[in-house]
């Protein structure tokens, strides 16, 4: 049979290993995996020659607030940044959308603005509130990929968090289920008292909100969860969302050892950026939990390199631009969120490849094998074998380049990484087969994305190796 594409002369990097090899695909999907140099007919063909080929990335964790919230970031301007990032799927977050995704309807909703407009395939998280314990079932019926809670105040009034005996119920309703759990883990009573407390000083200042969100916040938070979710044995998969604490990575390794179901994410920001950086940069720096000290990242990067963590997102979640600057003199009134999906594969190229000589077949690993294998996505995505999707990216090891606002996809451009000099890009996105990305311009119609659901794409458990 006569291949559609042969991509020739590539290193192909996988989640175990890195070979020289040749790829055909055929329709959507890879169809051969070869030496180097045996022939093969194809209508077309890719020299791969000095690039990395890599399976494209799931970004587990985004915010791209369609419905209500267009004007912060929508699907088409999200997934085209996606594509220019090498992400082929994208997982939504419940919030920042108005209404949020916490039943059937808004869900229905969600999937069918998706379909009109993203560029790259795409799944849904649903909404775990105080409020929707009876609309759980109809998510997970209507596909979502897991679910979205916060211990803490989510910044977003339709969005309520949890307390101890909300999380508990949940827990057991997901587990009948076999559904994901993803928390946001920070201590509500410490944050809320320190705010409160700081404001009342009248410190406005930038190290008034590193303050007000101690490390001890989140690691409370994430032992109270760990604790709960081990005494309930409900069997819901916890994924601790966006943590950047080394001794929370130790506490998760311990208790995954120890029998529980339970997996770990972190982003770029934290491996990358430092409460230094937020204090030079401000409100385009502030995040929850905030950047940490140095010394936490380089912890965080041990981490990394020790397998701890399971799965790297951008948490991309952008806002106006006013609604930052709003921040520069009182940075409670800054949105808190970074916008960094673009970014997301060459920043951890090239401070994790480049700079701590980490394999690239670990941040695969991370980026694509282990999110397909959590949301049930395997061998479908995150895996360039023979019968997977064609979701390709075509790498740049070598390149050096300056991120520039003018090279964002974003609806708002602004980004903690603007000026940054970064080692690696992307040079082209293929999903299924087919280009979406090239050169630095999106080839690829809105529409082009399709949903993932859960049932559709049941895939293996996701298992550490």
């Amino acid at each position: 049979m006569k291949a559609d594409l042969l991509i020739t002369n590539g290193t192909v990097v996988s989640h175990s290993g890195i070979v020289q090899a040749d790829l055909t695909v055929h329709g959507e999907k890879i169809t051969g995996i070869f030496s180097p140099g045996e022939k093969h007919q194809a209508e077309e063909a890719i020299d791969a020659k000095g690039m990395l080929v890599l399976p494209g990335v799931i970004d587990a964790h985004v915010h791209f607030n369609e419905p209500g919230r267009e004007v912060w970031e929508g699907f088409e301007t999200g997934s085209k940044s996606a594509a220019a990032g090498g992400i082929t799927t994208f997982v939504d977050m419940p919030l920042n959308s108005s209404p949020c995704t916490v039943n059937g309807s808004e869900l229905k909703r969600k999937i069918e603005r998706g379909e009109k407009h993203s560029v790259v395939d795409f799944g849904l998280w649903g909404g775990a509130t105080p409020d929707n314990t009876d609309h759980l079932e109809e998510l997970d019926q209507g596909g979502v990929l897991g679910f979205k809670a916060f211990m803490s105040n989510s910044g977003i009034d339709e969005f309520k968090h949890i307390n101890d005996g909300d999380l508990v119920e949940i827990l057991h309703r997901l587990g009948k289920m076999d559904q994901v759990l993803g928390l946001h883990a920070e201590n509500e009573a410490i944050t809320s008292h320190l705010s409160k407390k700081l404001k009342s000083m009248g410190r406005t200042d930038r190290n008034a909100y590193l303050e007000s969100r101690p490390p001890l916040a989140e690691e409370e938070a994430v032992h109270r969860a760990l604790f709960l979710a081990d005494q309930s044995a409900s069997g819901t998969a916890l994924h601790f969302l966006h943590t950047t604490l080394s001794s929370n990575m130790e506490a998760i390794d311990q208790a995954r050892r120890a029998g529980l179901r339970v997996t770990v994410e972190t982003c770029p920001h934290y491996l990358a950026l430092t409460e230094k950086d937020f204090l030079a940069l401000g409100p385009v720096a502030k995040c929850a939990p905030p950047l940490r000290s140095e010394q936490e990242v380089e912890a965080l990067w041990q981490s990394v390199k020790n397998g701890r963590v399971d799965v790297i997102g951008s948490d991309h979640s952008p806002c106006t631009v006013d609604l930052k600057e709003k921040g520069d003199q009182n940075i409670w009134e800054a949105w808190g969120g970074i916008s960094g999906l673009q970014t997301m594969l060459p920043i951890l190229f090239s401070e994790g490849v480049v700079k701590r000589k980490l394999s690239p077949s670990l941040l695969v690993k991370m980026l694509s094998y282990a999110p397909s294998k959590l949301f049930g996505l395997h061998p479908r995505k995150g895996a360039l074998q023979i019968g997977s999707d064609a979701d390709i990216v075509l790498f740049d090891p070598e390149k050096k380049w300056v991120v520039e606002k003018e090279g964002l996809f974003y609806r708002n451009k602004h980004s903690p990484f603007v000026g940054r000099t970064i080692t690696g890009a992307v040079v082209s996105t293929l999903l299924r087969g087919k280009v979406v990305y090239r050169k630095r311009e999106i080839v690829a119609p809105a529409g082009t994305g399709r949903f993932l659901s859960r049932h559709s794409s049941k895939g293996d458990e996701y298992e550490r190796s």
